[in-house]
């Protein structure tokens, strides 16, 4: 009866959650039309030039989600290393053959479709994470033979990131390891050790390029450059400023009328918190945690090899809606990291939708030992 129950449990959840991540990228087209409608006729002559490509974004993401479901997990994982050289692969490759904006390297176009390579980091890197933390398990706390392997793959990944350059998601990557290796018991002095070298390694990066430095002065007072590099996050704040507690109304913020860029994509939560206000934005981030509690109390039903995929992907998805709002709210320096499912990008989003296929397909081994201890 207990297996039964336990079966029960995780459909439900996994039901629940299903039904959350579709209400927040229903939610999530709507808003990328109401932010970039103007803006879209004013380039294109189309006022819904974004939503209807990520529409198409969002419809290539289901059918990706239902064919991870049918995925060899085994088989994936045995291959775990072969699919994180494809994708340091990639990531040097796109230093030679992507395209070039805003002064940076990340994007290949793909049949028309710009695909951001260091997405695929997401899946990939997590998943040699946690097979290395599966057969190094008992030789975690030994920072040579443990951890220092696994410190020099991030260190490449990290090279190729700087190179392009995209100092942030390297950044994202070091933190991400760090939580990981903590949830696993990994030991705390070694953890500060990294983090001390990290610090060291991200201060030269900073200083050795003025404009990472002027993010930074920027970030502790935007007004000294309200025209160049403060004008973003200004704008950002008044944006959750016009909003007060109730909003201006859906479809009647200023911020979209060329004030704030980036509206659709990296800062589109502004424009949320402009229109629905302090109360719409704490419903969104409640929303938010019921969808990350939910994933966390399926990962801790289980108790087998697969579990710390799932963690990791919980992760990722609470670091970057950590990462987002708070640029947003003028937290953390700008860095360009969108809200999962909210803002557009089509990277973004199908890679999201492979990692909840990847969620629900590792979570559903449970059901198939539940079924075969009865």
């Amino acid at each position: 009866m207990e297996n039964i129950d336990t079966k029960d449990l995780l459909a439900k959840k996994r039901r629940f959650i299903f039904f959350v991540i579709l209400s927040l990228n229903l939610f999530g087209l709507l808003m990328v039309y109401e932010s970039s409608s103007m803006y879209a006729y004013n380039l294109f002559k189309d006022p819904a030039y974004f939503f209807k490509k990520q529409f198409i974004f969002s419809l290539a993401g289901l059918v990706l989600f239902f064919l991870i479901l049918s995925l060899n997990l085994e088989e994936l994982k045995k291959n775990s290393r072969v699919l994180l050289l494809f994708s340091i692969f990639l990531l040097a490759a796109v230093l030679l053959l992507g395209k070039k904006a805003g002064g940076a390297r990340r994007w290949i176009n793909i049949f028309g479709f710009n695909f951001q390579i260091s997405e695929i980091l997401k899946i990939t890197y997590l998943i040699y994470c946690s097979e290395y933390i599966r057969r190094k398990k008992h030789l975690i706390t030994n920072f040579k033979v443990g951890l220092l392997p696994l410190f020099f793959v991030l260190g490449v990944i990290c090279g190729f990131l700087i190179l392009e350059p995209d100092l942030g998601t390297a950044v994202f990557w070091v933190i991400w390891t760090l939580f990981f290796l903590f949830l696993n018991k990994a030991s705390k002095r070694h953890i500060f050790l990294v983090v001390l070298i990290a610090f060291i390694s991200v201060f030269f990066l900073i200083k050795l390029y003025p404009y990472r430095f002027r993010r930074i002065l920027v970030f502790f007072n935007p007004f000294a450059e309200p025209l160049t590099s403060g004008y973003q996050i200004i704008q950002s704040q008044v944006a959750f400023t016009s909003g007060g507690l109730f909003g201006l109304g859906f479809g009647e913020s200023r911020q979209k009328l060329f004030f704030l860029p980036a509206a659709h994509t990296d800062f589109i939560f502004s424009i949320i918190a402009e229109q629905f206000g302090l109360l719409g934005s704490l419903f969104l981030i409640f929303i938010f945690f019921i969808l990350l509690n939910n994933m966390f109390n399926v990962a801790k039903i289980l108790n087998n090899s697969n579990v710390n995929i799932l963690y990791g992907i919980i992760l990722i998805l609470f670091l970057e809606i950590l990462v987002n709002i708070g640029v947003t709210c003028g937290l953390f320096p700008t860095k360009g990291l969108p809200l999962p499912f909210i803002s557009y990008g089509g990277s973004n989003l199908i890679t999201h939708y492979i990692l909840f296929g990847l969620f629900f397909n590792f979570s559903r081994q449970k059901d198939e030992n539940i079924i075969s201890n009865r």
